[in-house]
């Protein structure tokens, strides 16, 4: 009888979803010892058999392997069963997790998530430092280099709403590999240009490359429980969009470092844009020979052993298009990452513009936004799955719409001061904030149509191109200056009460959860075995 009643826990456990309003934690295989021998093979590894709920998992390069406290694991990463063999925790230590790994397939992933994105940010903003002595170069008025700016997130508003659907049908690796070698070829060819027209031309190509955030949040979802997703989601974003800090900082100092080794000014800059080239083809090499695309490895051979569900990319992209929650979360992260985008083509120039500073230092200064990524989007993600675990979907609504109103008031302030130390620290905190509600927009994401999960993070991550290019073309042929970023402040603000339209089905609202089951949904929170 004790035998049955442990069979009878352990099959709750790791083949029955949990309500929707309880909290959920990873799955443990409670049972005798001779039942476990029973079912594992060779070295304690897991056979769960083709057709079973957890998608028959088998991939001899990555066993799963249930410890002594009846938990699986793939290489040391803990994993659910019960959704597709994700990892239940970020073996990021300190900062999470109990270890730091860097193993296949999970953690692997995962550092090739942001670094690839990384990369591309990189290249994506390598101009935005240099455009003040590019400007006088090619005699280029201010109008110009703004237009030149909107050309360099226009290109990336289509290229996000098509790589999503292609990354849920050919995986995540491939389409990532192809973004980065496209935008690094391009920027070899930075240098060589000679007018106002082929610099945008080149800046609207280089910007496909910010497709890249589209596949990194697929990727991670691909890899993350629904207990990790949010800080998941957050740290490979966040991490990412470091990479236009970094070309704001260094692109500044390469360009003076040629300069003073003897070359003239116009052979420095042109000269510069080799260095990011040559970092994201080296990259792109990497990721595709040492990274997978889901837990049991690529996609494709997932797909031929029968062990995933083929979706085509009409079928993706009628699931994330055709859902009214993908376009209010469209509007918001353009008013959060468009935010972004905007801030990183023109605050260095701001800087040197409104205050006497050399153009390595407003390049510093305006580094210093980017920078907050390093932390501040992962904190908008973790604290939106602390909410969740305590008000399921409504808490991460509620996070969510709490960021986004102060990131439009600290905005606001900082278009009130006058002198440049308290204007870097209402932009430091400004920052937080919007890295902050960047984090809680891709925690609620996966919720969304999980089924479309690579369109739904099409459709958001476009949002934050098409602000960039609104907010562009506003500061182009509007003020550029204070009232320009007090203007934008009342947007963001506005933009935060739209959360009250969110109602995502299963999961919940900003009034109250959704506690129906949905086989195409996610588990907003789990049951606490």
């Amino acid at each position: 009888q004790s035998q049955r009643n442990a069979h009878s826990v352990e099959t709750t456990n790791l083949n029955c979803a949990a309500p929707r309003h309880r909290k959920r934690v990873s799955p443990i295989a409670v049972r005798p010892q001779s039942q476990r021998n029973a079912t594992m093979g060779k070295g304690g590894e897991m056979n769960t058999g083709k057709g079973d709920e957890s998608g028959g998992y088998e991939n001899p390069n990555y066993p799963v392997v249930i410890g002594e406290d009846g938990i699986p694991r793939i290489n040391g990463c803990p994993v659910d069963p019960l959704q597709s063999f994700k990892s239940t925790e970020l073996q990021l230590w300190p900062i999470f997790g109990s270890k730091l790994s860097f193993k296949r397939p999970h953690m692997r992933a995962f550092h090739f998530q942001w670094l690839s994105f990384f990369m591309a940010f990189m290249v994506w903003f390598a101009y935005a430092p240099l455009l003040v002595v590019i400007r006088q170069d090619l005699g280029i008025a201010k109008k110009g280099i703004w237009m030149s700016n909107v050309f360099n997130v226009a290109a990336c508003v289509v290229a996000r709403f098509v790589v999503g659907p292609l990354g849920d049908v050919y995986g995540a690796v491939k389409v990532q590999t192809a973004l980065l070698g496209f935008c690094g070829i391009c920027t070899f060819f930075a240098g060589f240009v000679n007018s106002l027209a082929e610099l945008c031309l080149m800046r609207f190509l280089i910007g496909v490359g910010g497709a890249t955030f589209v596949i990194t949040q697929l990727w991670s979802s691909e890899m993350f429980a629904k207990n990790v997703v949010g800080a998941a989601n957050a740290m490979t974003g966040g991490w990412g969009n470091c990479g236009g800090g970094m070309a704001i900082m260094i692109m500044g100092f390469i360009y003076e470092g040629f300069r003073d080794s003897g070359m003239s000014d116009e052979q420095a800059w042109r000269r510069a844009f080799y260095i990011p080239a040559v970092a994201v083809i080296l990259v792109s090499v990497c990721m595709f020979f040492f990274s997978d695309e889901c837990p049991s490895g690529k996609l494709s051979d997932a797909l031929a052993a029968g062990k995933r569900e083929k979706v085509t990319v009409k079928e993706s992209t009628r699931g994330g298009f055709t859902n009214l929650n993908s376009w209010i979360l469209f509007v918001q992260y353009a008013t959060c990452f468009g935010i972004e985008l905007h801030i990183n083509n023109g605050m260095a120039m701001y800087f040197f513009d409104t205050y006497p500073v050399s153009l390595a230092t407003a390049g510093l200064i305006a580094s210093l936004f980017g920078w907050m990524n390093l932390f501040a989007r992962g904190l908008g993600g973790y604290f939106s799955d602390m909410a969740n675990a305590k008000l399921g979907m409504q808490g991460r609504i509620i996070v969510h719409t709490l960021y986004l109103l102060a990131e439009g008031a600290f905005l606001i302030i900082f278009s009130r001061v006058d002198s440049i130390a308290h204007a870097i620290i209402t932009l430091v905190l400004f920052s937080c904030c919007v890295q902050a509600a960047e984090g809680t927009t891709y925690a609620i994401v996966p919720y969304v149509a999980p089924k479309s999960l690579g369109s739904v993070s099409g459709v958001v991550g476009a949002g934050g191109n098409v602000g960039a290019v609104a907010w562009g073309l506003m500061f182009m042929f509007g003020d550029s200056g204070k009232t320009g970023y007090r203007n934008l402040g009342i947007i963001i603000m506005a933009s935060a009460l739209l959360s009250v339209f969110i109602k995502i089905k299963g999961a919940g609202s900003i009034f109250g959860n959704d506690d129906s089951t949905e086989s195409d949904e996610p588990v907003a929170k789990g049951e606490e075995l």
